[in-house]
């Protein structure tokens, strides 16, 4: 369930991103970890890899489109007023990284509307030998 998770994600924000606006990504993710719900963690890492997958590749085509001109003079302008060093590279890093704490924190808000904590007090009640199953 993980990686058909990774690939709906990755895939329909590549199909949606031509169309629609750059933060759909993060609705198509929210939208998967409210549907494909199984724990938090695991939809923050599904969203983390797709929208970071889908981010470097779309970053990537476009950079190399353009002969990283755009992605060089970016940096130039950060390197300006930070006073360090940056690359085009650097720059492409950091845009996937934070499109990935983006998705991944959509996916994971979607699965935890959708989480009631009931898991959490089942767990709890087992655990503490006050669970006691009930035959019909």
């Amino acid at each position: 369930m993980f990686f058909v998770k990774v690939l709906l994600i990755s895939i329909l924000s590549a199909v949606s991103t031509m169309f629609l606006p750059w933060y759909i990504p993060f609705v198509i993710c929210f939208i998967t970890g409210f549907i494909l719900s199984n724990r938090p963690g695991n939809n923050f890492i599904a969203g983390f890899i797709g929208v970071g997958l889908f981010w470097l590749i779309y970053a990537l085509f476009l950079d190399i489109k353009n002969q990283h001109v755009l992605s060089a003079k970016v940096a130039q302008l950060f390197s300006d007023s930070l006073q360090t060093s940056i690359t085009g590279a650097v720059l492409i890093m950091i845009t996937t990284f934070l499109g990935a704490l983006l998705g991944g924190l959509s996916t994971m808000a979607g699965a935890m509307i959708v989480d009631d904590g009931s898991r959490k007090r089942l767990r709890k009640a087992v655990k503490s030998g006050r669970y006691t199953l009930k035959m019909k």
